[in-house]
């Protein structure tokens, strides 16, 4: 047995168990479990202790399933593809509580609404006219620097392709001894170009969605409210950048470890490290800015200002379908960041296509 895993393990997991322990916290004060609410209702005693409540078991179910893993690590074989397994079945199973969990405390909420506090909505609306004229995010020009570095690879990898070996190493157990191989081919020689071009072009839609998604503007403080969306969207567009050029450097590292210009004891340690990085980013900036610049420049007058998007356009408060909208991206509900309007056409060529490249690949 090896530490590797449980290291591996604490480094991925252990923020993504935090984050989903602490979102009803990061979130709007206009939204509780997907339910829409006033500031008054928010702060109210029983929504605290749900959101109290919350936090314990999930704590509570996400500790045992963690230390089930670890257990499971320690003990299983290291020389197999045992614990490769045991991490896609825990990843799943947390994926699968967390769901159920929320899920649960959406329709707790929506039984409670009722009985909770009834505050007055303002009846004015503020529209920024500048929005589009504003400097709300770094430009997709910057994906260049990607673009260059996969072209980078992609010629060194043909003027070294006959040292690739004939079996190229695609598993390695927790001592970092390979025990998976696939045959040599420009399909599985290449497969990390692949990954750069999808990554690259999926975090360019992001950067693009982030100056495109609807603005909502408190009418009680309009320019507290503005200058909280645009430092929101400019930071996450610095993150889609950073992290898009991370995860491309991290292929090529694998694509010049196949055709051994890079040492092995040099590319893992590189890799994790990669990850942590990104992992840590994402982490800080979601507490920093909560869901939705939420966090951002908070102020004691608390606005009654009712989300964008109507509860009756939510699925269980997390997938939003409304056909006559015609945004693409929204910004989330449960977490943080902007996902799909599933009532656009486009929403669901998008799914498609993943669908289909799965299957490609596979």
């Amino acid at each position: 047995m090896t530490i590797m895993p449980v290291i591996v393990m604490i480094f991925v997991f252990v923020p993504a168990i935090v984050l989903m322990v602490s979102m009803p916290y990061l979130s709007r004060e206009t939204i509780n479990f997907g339910v829409t609410v006033s500031p008054v209702q928010f702060h109210s005693e029983p929504l605290r202790q749900m959101r109290k409540s919350y936090a314990w078991i999930s704590t509570t179910l996400h500790t045992i399933l963690f230390i089930v893993c670890i257990i499971c690590l320690i003990y299983g074989d290291e020389h197999s593809m045992q614990q490769s397994w045991i991490i896609v079945t825990y990843s799943l199973a947390m994926v699968v509580i967390s769901l159920v969990i929320n899920i649960s405390y959406h329709f707790k909420m929506k039984s409670l609404l009722p009985m909770l506090p009834i505050a007055l909505e303002p009846s004015i609306m503020a529209v920024d006219t500048e929005f589009r004229k504003r400097n709300i995010g770094l430009s997709s020009n910057w994906f260049f620097i990607h673009v260059l570095i996969i072209g980078v690879t992609i010629v060194t990898v043909l003027r070294n392709y006959d040292l690739i070996p004939d079996q190229i190493p695609i598993h390695y157990d927790s001592s970092w001894n390979v025990d998976g191989y696939v045959a040599k081919s420009y399909s599985s020689v290449f497969m990390p170009t692949i990954m750069q071009v999808l990554v690259t072009l999926l975090f360019i839609f992001e950067n693009w969605s982030i100056r495109r998604v609807k603005q909502q503007v408190q009418p009680t403080d309009p320019n507290r409210s503005i200058r909280q969306d645009v430092t929101y969207r400019r930071t996450w567009s610095y993150f889609m950048i950073t992290a898009s050029f991370l995860i491309v450097i991290l292929f090529s590292v694998v694509q010049l470890n196949m055709i051994s210009l890079l040492n092995m004891n040099f590319a893992i340690p590189i890799i994790l490290i990669i990850i942590a990085l990104i992992i840590l980013y994402a982490f800080a900036l979601t507490f920093w800015a909560g869901q939705s610049e939420s966090r951002l420049e908070r102020s004691a007058d608390s606005s009654n200002v009712r989300p964008v998007h109507d509860d009756d356009k939510w699925l269980l408060g997390m997938i939003y379908f409304n056909s006559k909208d015609p945004n693409l991206i929204v910004k989330k509900r449960l977490g943080v960041g902007w996902g799909l309007n599933f009532g656009h056409p486009v929403s669901w060529l998008f799914w498609l296509g993943i669908i289909v490249l799965l299957v490609v690949v596979r």
